[in-house]
């Protein structure tokens, strides 16, 4: 197991995140691996919450969604490491689990937002009702359903955002250090 932990350091760091533009710093490199660990929990997740459902529905909402946590996953994760001061221990574990977090608030206001583009009634705000006219009606509406959405959103991924983007975490550390 320890070896092949090994090659996939080695690999990630051959062909990971410093590879993409600016990727060697720190903060930018930890918000691309993050943003890596939030596709491929998308990429895990899609068949299996079908499998689940019985529906391809929920793939559906899942792979459309997968887009909007991956750019937040990456904005979050940037900043996290950026901000977090580097004397926290177990830095990288709790800078992804502050990620996770941080992702979990700020992509599911980013998806709402989106969700009557996409068409997904069940999120719509605003869904069976005139569009709101207001700001305010328009926040009111957001605020009636952002609670409830982040439940449903952790409650059904937690199992497979937390290990990933530990493990991501871990490999991206491990891959700068050179280890």
């Amino acid at each position: 197991m320890v070896a092949r932990l090994d090659r996939v350091v080695r690999l990630y760091g051959r062909y990971g995140p410093t590879r993409l533009p600016l990727g060697d710093r720190q903060d930018v490199g930890a918000g691309y691996s993050m943003a890596a660990g939030v596709l491929a929990g998308g990429i895990v997740f899609a068949p299996v919450s079908t499998l689940l459902s019985g529906t391809v529905g929920s793939a559906r909402v899942i792979l459309s969604a997968t887009p909007v946590y991956i750019a937040t996953g990456f904005v979050v994760g940037a900043l996290t490491w950026r901000s977090l001061p580097s004397s926290v221990p177990y830095y990288s574990a709790v800078a992804a689990l502050v990620t996770v977090a941080g992702n979990y608030l700020a992509g599911t206001a980013v998806w709402l937002l989106l969700a009557p583009v996409y068409g997904y009634e069940f999120v719509n705000p605003y869904g069976g009702v005139d569009p709101p006219t207001s700001l305010t009606e328009f926040l009111g509406a957001f605020f009636e359903v952002y609670p409830d959405t982040i439940l449903v959103v952790v409650v059904w991924t937690i199992w497979i955002a937390v290990p990933l983007s530990l493990v991501f975490s871990y490999v991206y550390e491990r891959s700068r250090s050179g280890e």
